[in-house]
């Protein structure tokens, strides 16, 4: 299906704002997420309850990674490691990547279960072949601070709320904050408080198969990403490199949505008047949101680079080389306090 609204040539795009009576322009910024923007498609969305998704395509082929691992994909294979450091932190965790000629990327909020606690992965991260990284997580498990050095892939990922926080880094008890609402969203009481259970338990996981079922046949067949609403409200981004690495996070990118916004919530009464629905102008309108806003490199993450992207936009985006945008989240933007609580240690 033709998209609803396309634009190209995003480093020629213009804003025109009036002032005085007159119009005031202002040139874009390029860089490799406005890049990949210039060739975006916004398509029909697809509505479950309060979440209304908007699948995005690309009109050209931009520069495309080769092939990559997922997560779970290197893990079912052997090819990923995931271990405690020799002197186990809640902080850090080492990824280690055994495949000779892939790189494997991990996406913030996925979940590994074991170790001495269940955590989240706190950014992205591209590990190259045959080489290892330290990364920064978040416990989503209270109390438990016993067991062997190994994790393994919890085959979730946190919700979109979890997700928020952790990017923003705005401390562990945030992080549980989050973590203890979800868990009773999602009707999970365990003794340490795990969000991996929650997430996996068996029925949410048979819910949340059905919810996902409601958004899949309307993605597009070279769906790169999506922008969701929810209640009237853009509220967040998943934009991928490629149609082939989002087909292999797209389980775990809606599942994010979903298991935030896709549960009946008690709400008053005044809450219930109806919601005027986002509309494709508004999604293009977001996404140029990124031309204007600050693009700016943070830490490296394997082989990958993190860029922030601060001002009308809130996010990160992966990236490789300078060249590849990798994947960007865009989400609310978070308040975060001057100084967090620390991680207490075990």
């Amino acid at each position: 299906m033709r998209a609803m609204t396309t634009w190209t040539g995003g480093v020629l795009l213009i804003l025109t704002v009036a002032a005085a009576g007159q119009p005031v322009s202002v040139a874009a910024t390029s860089n490799i997420l406005t890049r990949y923007l210039d060739w975006a498609d916004i398509h029909p969305p697809a509505r479950v309850g309060r979440l209304t998704v908007f699948p995005i395509t690309l009109s050209r082929t931009v520069d495309r990674l080769p092939p990559l691992l997922t997560m779970q994909q290197a893990m079912d294979r052997g090819l990923l490691a995931v271990e405690e450091l020799g002197s186990a932190t809640i902080e850090q965790a080492r990824f280690v990547n055994k495949s000779r000629d892939r790189m494997i990327f991990l996406m913030a909020g996925e979940l590994i279960s074991g170790g001495k606690q269940n955590r989240t992965l706190q950014s992205d991260a591209l590990l190259g072949p045959n080489s290892s990284a330290v990364l920064p997580l978040y416990c989503v498990q209270k109390g438990r601070w016993q067991g062997g050095k190994r994790f393994s892939s919890a085959g979730g990922v946190a919700p979109q709320a979890v997700r928020e926080r952790a990017a923003a880094k705005a401390g562990q008890d945030a992080v549980w904050s989050e973590v203890a609402r979800a868990n009773a969203r999602l009707k999970s009481s365990t003794a340490s408080a795990d969000l991996a259970a929650a997430v996996t338990k068996p029925e949410n996981a048979r819910r949340l198969a059905g919810l996902r079922e409601k958004v899949a046949p309307h993605l597009p067949r070279l769906c790169v990403g999506v922008v969701a609403a929810v209640d009237g409200r853009i509220v967040a981004a998943d934009l991928f490199n490629s149609p082939a690495l989002f087909a292999a996070m797209r389980r775990k990118v809606l599942d994010s949505y979903l298991s935030e916004y896709g549960w009946p919530l008690a709400v008053r009464r005044s809450r219930l008047r109806p919601v005027a629905a986002v509309t494709a102008g508004q999604v293009r309108d977001y996404l140029r949101g990124c031309y204007n806003s600050r693009f700016a490199a943070g830490e490296r993450r394997g082989v990958g680079q993190i860029y922030y992207l601060r001002g009308v936009r809130s996010g990160q985006t992966l990236g490789y080389r300078g060249r590849y945008m990798v994947h960007t989240a865009l989400m609310k933007p978070s308040v975060v306090p001057v100084r967090p609580h620390p991680a207490p240690r075990r």
